[in-house]
């Protein structure tokens, strides 16, 4: 994998004020990632990145969006 570079990614969206995800929930979104491009299942827990919350509005739904990468 190059410098920087992530091989999974996922966008969070939880209703506003909601509590965070947990580690198994954004670990499980990555995993989701992982699958859907193609990338084999790691044999080891890897480290996580999370941003957020960001609060967005999405088609009249309040919502807190969080973003978790691999590191």
């Amino acid at each position: 994998m190059p410098a920087g570079a992530s091989q999974a990614f996922a966008l969070i969206r939880v209703p506003r004020d909601s509590a965070r995800p947990t580690d198994d929930e954004l670990r499980a979104a990555l995993l989701e990632d992982a699958a859907r491009i193609g990338q084999p299942a790691s044999t080891t827990a890897t480290d996580m990145q999370v941003a957020g919350p960001y609060r967005i509005l999405v088609a009249g739904a309040a919502l807190d969006e969080y973003v978790v990468w691999e590191r």
